[in-house]
């Protein structure tokens, strides 16, 4: 009839309807979606699509805005030589003269819970720790709470202490202690102040800067500048991609060497000084302004010569940069 034009399709279906419900036959059912509850009544997933999944986000906490932290604060009864060895995790480090006979360590750590701190003596030596404990950062490596925590680590020590200090993504800085020692960190700056001894800092992706300065210098970084100011002794200085400062004193009988790869040389001699100049680049040009200096090689490119006695040693050498001698 549908086709003769007797009946419109809607009257077909509606006829259709009929017939089924007359034989005992059932409306089929759809699935009906309900917001925030799944797809109810589909067959094999009675009450809604999303039950049988209790829980499956446990686990996965977010980290708070602001994390929770907590504050140590230790000291140490010490002798007349100690030491101080840090070892710490993203954040600073700050070791400054104090008191002598006492060691004083106060800590601030983010994300505590996510940290494994301590700070114990032996004798004279007073080691502190912090390591970010790496099974708290959940699934996927670096994404848990671990990747919030740090450390800030504050020390007041002797002025005859010798350290030994390390951290990483923070700054170090060492100020008024005479006891010589290491300094390391990753993309942080060093800063040295007022120190006696023997040191070695490096650092990669920052500056380093000495100031106020008396022994043997051992400094190394990477795409970053060094600077040295008021300083007395030996040098070996090394970076890549950036400046080199020094002003200050050589010691005599010391082979001291300044080295960069693209960036400018420039050192300012005090007192008298008494050495033999060794200086070169590729790409720039060498001068050297100190009175007395006699030169054995001299062009735009390369300087040798001796300033007094020539006692010590300096090599100046650089790629793309220039090099100043005054």
């Amino acid at each position: 009839m549908l086709s003769e034009g007797k009946l419109t399709v809607e009257e077909a279906e509606r006829l259709l309807e009929a017939l089924r419900v007359n034989h005992g036959g059932e409306k089929p059912k759809r699935a009906k979606r309900t917001a925030g509850k799944g797809f109810e009544g589909f067959e094999g997933f009675e009450g809604g699509f999303g039950e049988g999944f209790e829980g499956f986000g446990e686990g996965f906490e977010k980290p708070d805005e602001q994390p929770k932290t907590s504050m140590r604060d230790d000291s140490f009864a010490v002798g007349a030589n100690p030491r101080l060895v840090v070892c710490g995790c993203n954040g600073r480090v700050r070791v400054r003269a104090g008191s002598p006979g006492s060691i004083r360590v106060r800590a601030r750590l983010k994300n505590s819970h996510c940290i494994e701190y301590s700070a114990v003596q032996e004798g004279d030596l007073v080691k502190v720790a912090a390591k970010s404990d790496r099974q708290s950062e959940g699934f996927l490596p670096g994404r848990g709470l671990a990747r919030w925590s740090g450390a800030n680590i504050e020390v007041t020590v002797p002025v005859a202490t010798s350290v030994d200090l390390a951290t990483s993504n923070g700054p170090v800085e060492l100020q008024g202690t005479e006891g010589g020692g290491t300094v390391q960190t990753k993309n942080g700056r060093i800063r040295v102040e007022k120190f006696k001894g023997d040191l070695n800092a490096t650092t990669q992706n920052a500056p380093i800067a000495v100031k106020t300065f008396q022994g043997s210098a051992e400094l190394s970084t990477s795409n970053s500048r060094v600077s040295i100011e008021d300083a007395h002794g030996r040098f070996d200085v090394r970076t890549t991609n950036g400046t080199i400062k020094f002003q200050g004193r050589i010691e005599p009988k010391s082979h001291n060497r300044l080295s960069t790869s693209n960036g400018s040389i420039k050192v300012a001699l005090d007192a008298e000084p008494s050495l033999e100049l060794k200086a070169a680049t590729l790409n720039g040009r060498v001068r050297c302004e100190v009175p007395g200096f006699v030169a054995s090689v001299s062009n735009r490119h390369k300087l040798e010569g001796t300033v007094g006695q020539g006692e010590a040693e300096l090599v100046a050498k650089t790629m793309n940069g220039s090099i100043a001698v005054e």
